[in-house]
């Protein structure tokens, strides 16, 4: 049985900071999480629809450029269908992939696709050169938002076992 949770680290890990979404999975791998999906995406929008279609929770976590930018912040979003804007937070934003988040997101609500839930961690960038390895500002957010989405996603297996099937 597929399970209802999925966690999907967006990113490119050879473009320094894009490559937190994918470092973020690689610590939740570590520290273990039972029952959840944990999948790493370039951020093409029909592989995310694929990912997160039919499941009750999905998790992203992704680079976000900002200006004026302030690395290592972390944007914490709960998608709600119709997406009423951008889903990246509006202050000179832009997503780091071809196609922006927020519009996977309003495709796959068109196509009736969407998670019954889902959560975005956006986190501002400051190096998306090329090479491996996060700036330390992005890597200290990067542990902050593993151990968030640990968390959050706990909380919500026990709230979903707790109402039973």
């Amino acid at each position: 049985m597929r399970p209802d949770a999925v966690v999907i680290g967006v990113g490119n890990p050879y473009r320094r900071d894009d490559g937190v979404g994918p470092a973020v999975v690689a610590r939740l791998r570590a520290a273990g999480l039972p029952g959840v999906t944990l999948a790493e995406s370039d951020g093409e929008a029909c592989a995310l629809i694929l990912l997160w279609q039919q499941r009750r929770l999905a998790v992203l976590v992704d680079a976000v450029r900002i200006r004026p930018p302030h690395p290592g912040q972390v944007h914490r979003l709960v998608t709600a269908w119709p997406v009423p804007g951008p889903l990246e937070p509006d202050r000179g934003s832009s997503s780091t992939h071809t196609v922006a988040l927020g519009d996977a997101v309003r495709l796959a609500g068109e196509l009736g696709r969407l998670p019954a839930r889902m959560l975005v961690f956006a986190i501002e960038a400051a190096d998306l050169g090329y090479g491996a390895g996060l700036s330390p500002a992005v890597e200290r957010a990067a542990d902050k938002v593993a151990a968030e989405v640990a968390a959050e996603v706990r909380t919500w297996a026990t709230a979903t076992a707790d109402q039973g099937p």
